[in-house]
């Protein structure tokens, strides 16, 4: 598996988040799951096994991207104190977070 780049994932989540396509949260996750967007749904690298059982049983996703991140990576750069789950509910976005994570950065 190639090497993440952080930085620009993070970039990706931030846009997402500005432009109000990001679901942050265990429960506002599983919100949008309910109501059907299908989203690409990014667990963190520590995340605990009874929630990523959870999210593994959730339909319809886009997908699922774990390992990318740490929750401390992640809460820090979204300005939480503990995170562990988002969903990029936009196709545009996940269809970038996933190219991303899947071919690593070529700068």
């Amino acid at each position: 598996m190639a090497t993440v780049d952080k930085q620009k994932l993070l970039n990706l989540l931030g846009l997402a988040r500005r432009a109000g396509q990001l679901a942050m949260g265990f429960s506002a996750v599983e919100k949008i799951v309910r109501r059907g967007e299908r989203p690409l749904v990014l667990v963190v690298s520590d995340i605990g096994a009874s929630q990523m059982n959870k999210i593994s049983r959730w339909e319809p996703l886009r997908g699922i991207v774990s390992g990318a991140l740490t929750g401390e990576e992640l809460a820090q750069a979204m300005g939480r104190e503990k995170l562990s789950v988002v969903g990029v509910s936009d196709a545009g976005f996940s269809k970038g977070i996933q190219k991303l994570v899947a071919g690593g950065s070529e700068s």
